[in-house]
């Protein structure tokens, strides 16, 4: 081999170098997929705006920056919010104050000239006005070239990305080719105003009237070079004719046709002009800006991905540059060679969710950088799409990237499930209602499975001409069974005739406590003791004293001091879920843990806040079926009746009894028992705290939902006094303790 011939070698595998574009962060690099999670400030957003760039040497810093931005906050197509002369910091992150954070939010970069001519106004400015925002491509490229983008903020407790798409296309003209002469080019039916914004379908403003467009380049040809020739608005769905002049050695001219696509904005268009002897001929190359993958002629490398020296498992995919692997959802085991020059260093950037990756050296040669082995476990439902970078850094330069695409599994789900990378959803706690909503692609469908052994506590509500599947978890009122224990059900997708099934398991504890229905109503039998969220604090089911409702209120005017104050159930203060046990000091009784002061109130936290899976702390209307009014006097009635201001006849008894508490006397406890359809319902209570030292034992607030003032409650004295008992509906500081009695929050489904 003569050194000619060497020359020429090295020069041919120089050529397929891959440059790319991530320079600088600010100005090129991210696409919107990589998440950046930098904590803020409370209060202020942060929004990182993304602007790729091409390959280095192919476009000016002008084409990349972003100077002032604008955003504006858009709810239910109206103009709610505006923030101008915003500045990127230094990395590239720009930071304001929304007084909300619904909606979506639109950004417009190196636009502040085109908005304030716009005279855009908070309130009357709609979302179909922004979208109608047109300029010319001279306008749209005097400060910087027009870049626009949106988000909805997820999280705004961290910085969300942006990837800006530039508003205009670029028109390229390549004629490095030795004898290549361009004396002047021509391009037709190019609209000369075009919209600021990505529209939903790509047009142009209807009053526009489409010119041609030239460039001589008079006395000195164009050749030896590549230059951008044009910024043009986004054209419509027609293609454009070229021409162009070339002149030949031999002095003789030439003309030369091709034709351009329809022209999309943030993309670049590079006529090519090819010279061979006699024979000449223009090529059209398109690339994107948010892609970048031109660079000087000769010196092109449409990606790193060595094929055929690469392990490929089922389903993952290479695309024609190289630069793309995509991988299916199902569980991947593969191998990527990746080429690139001797020297160079790989950087893996980013993670995916079950996905493993390990590089290894290979030959130091030119051909291979290096072996990347990747393991992707499956993909559950209700995935997303994730992206992992291969970087390819040389003396700390940036010069490529492959980017991995881990597909999400193509069943949607919508709700409260979420599964492992074992495919099971474990609640670890009770759990009832709609959890969630399979959306499947065409061709399949949901089964559900639960052992012969187990109660049908979950079940699916089919619309199966939509591909949607609700997933309902149930209840079962008194079950016996409801003690913690763990039930199971699998949801399996298959295709229709049954093959082809992926399992999903779902998991919850069954936890219940004793209730009675009273007019539609489930109350719960007992106050709540302990920890409100804690079932193991309660009396369950399984340990409920006495099974037969209607015999409650005698059992409590008869049984031990002991086994009545554990019925009693603690006293609470809003905010707080310990229960305040009861405690005597030598002279008082009190409630440990009390708090003369507190922020929360029962009447304004939501009512599952202070009360077990799948139960709530009752409203005003649950108490008021037990009353006529707001102001109820019971008297002494052993028994009495009166009728509701639902009309409803209810009968009710109202004892008492003395309670003792390790040998003090702790006073009179009053009962009261609620008689509807021959259906019982017993209220009692220790009574409350309302200052450090002072309890009322015969005052029973109960926590109700719904008012920060009010509260239901029963109001008694000893029979002995003669001044009567009362339910109640009355004003008493959030500070005062409670007892909570809960009722279970309706469920769509109950199982037997």
């Amino acid at each position: 081999m003569n050194k000619v011939q060497l020359q020429d070698m090295i020069k041919n595998l120089k050529s397929v170098l891959w440059v790319c574009s991530c320079l600088f962060l600010l100005l090129c690099g991210c696409t919107a997929e990589e998440g950046v999670q930098d904590a803020l400030p409370e209060g202020t957003v942060g929004v990182r705006l993304l602007a790729s760039r091409m390959t280095e040497g192919e476009v000016s810093d002008a084409e990349c920056r972003i100077n002032e931005v604008v955003c504006f906050r858009f709810e239910d197509g109206v103009l709610q919010e505006i923030f101008d002369s915003l500045t990127p910091d230094a990395t590239g992150v720009c930071h304001f104050q929304p007084k909300k954070t619904e909606g979506t939010f639109y950004f417009l970069a190196n636009a502040a000239d085109l908005v304030r001519a716009a005279g855009f106004q908070v309130g009357s400015t709609t979302f179909d006005d922004l979208m109608n925002l047109q300029a010319t491509a001279e306008e749209m490229t005097a400060d910087g070239i027009v870049m626009s983008g949106q988000v909805t903020l997820e999280d705004s407790s961290s910085v969300s990305s942006v990837s800006l798409k530039r508003s205009v296309s670029r028109i390229d003209l390549d004629a490095s080719f030795d004898g290549v002469k361009v004396c002047n080019i021509s391009i037709g039916h190019i609209v000369p105003v075009g919209y600021v914004n990505e529209q939903s379908a790509v047009r142009v403003p209807a009053t526009a009237e489409p010119v041609e467009i030239q460039k001589d380049f008079g006395t000195v040809p164009f050749s030896g070079k590549k230059e951008t020739l044009f910024y043009l608005c986004e054209q419509g769905t027609e293609s454009h004719a070229v021409e162009m002049q070339i002149l030949m050695s031999d002095g003789s001219w030439h003309r030369l046709k091709a034709t351009l696509p329809a022209l999309k904005r943030n993309t670049v268009y590079t006529l090519k002009v090819y010279g061979n002897g006699a024979d000449f001929r223009v090529e059209v190359l398109t690339d994107d800006w948010s892609e970048g993958s031109s660079s000087d002629a000769g010196q092109v490398l449409k990606g790193l991905v060595d094929s055929t020296a690469s392990q490929l498992s089922d389903g993952v995919t290479v695309n024609l540059r190289g630069d793309t692997v995509q991988v299916p959802y199902w569980e991947s085991n593969f191998r990527l060679a990746l080429k690139a020059e001797a020297g160079a260093e790989l950087v893996i950037n980013g993670v995916a969710d079950g996905v493993k990756m390990e590089t290894q050296l290979a030959s130091r040669g030119l051909q291979r950088l290096a072996e990347v082995n990747v393991e992707s476990r499956k993909k559950m439902p209700g995935s997303i799409q994730e992206y992992v970078y291969l970087d390819v850094y040389e003396a700390h330069v940036h010069t490529g990237r492959v980017v991995l695409e881990f597909m999400p599994n193509p069943v949607r789900l919508n709700g409260r499930l979420v599964f492992d990378g074992e495919a099971v959803c474990d609640f670890g706690t009770y759990i009832d209602g709609d959890l969630g909503t399979f959306v499947l692609p065409e061709g399949k469908k949901l089964s559900l499975e639960i052992d012969e052994d187990e109660s049908p506590w979950m079940k699916v509500v089919a619309d199966e001409s939509a591909g949607t599947y609700r997933i309902l978890a149930g209840w079962k009122p008194n079950d016996p069974l409801a003690d913690g224990r763990v039930q199971a059900a699998r949801l399996v997708v298959s295709d229709m005739d049954g093959k082809n099934r992926d399992v999903y398991t779902v998991k919850r504890q069954n936890w219940g406590l004793p209730v009675v229905n009273v007019n539609g109503t489930w109350w719960c039998k007992y106050n709540l003791r302990g920890n409100v969220k804690d079932f193991s604090d309660q009396i369950l089911v399984k340990d409920d004293p006495v099974t037969d409702g209607s015999q409650l209120f005698s059992y409590l005017q008869t049984c031990s001091d002991d086994e009545f104050l554990h019925i009693l159930g603690d006293q609470y203060q809003a905010g707080n879920p310990e229960g305040l046990k009861l405690a005597y000091n030598g002279e008082n009784f009190y409630y440990e843990g009390y708090q003369s002061s507190v922020t929360a109130n029962f009447g304004t936290l939501e009512p599952t806040a202070m009360a077990p899976g799948g139960y709530q702390i009752p409203g005003y209307d649950n108490y008021r079926f037990f009353a006529w009014g707001e102001d109820c006097a019971l008297g002494y009635f052993n028994p009495g009746a009166f009728n509701n201001n639902l009309g409803q006849r209810l009968s009710f008894s109202v004892s008492e009894r003395s309670l003792t508490i390790d040998g003090v006397p702790y006073g009179t406890i009053g009962l009261y028992d609620f008689n509807y359809d021959e259906t019982h319902w017993t209220i009692f209570g220790l009574g409350h705290q309302w200052d450090e030292k002072n309890i009322e034992p015969m005052m029973v607030l109960f926590a109700t939902y719904g008012n920060v003032n009010k509260t239901w409650l029963i109001e008694g004295y000893p029979k002995e006094t003669n001044r009567g008992n009362w339910i109640k509906y009355a004003n008493h500081n959030a500070s005062k303790t409670r007892t909570i009695r809960c009722i279970k929050t309706p469920v769509e489904y109950i199982y037997e």
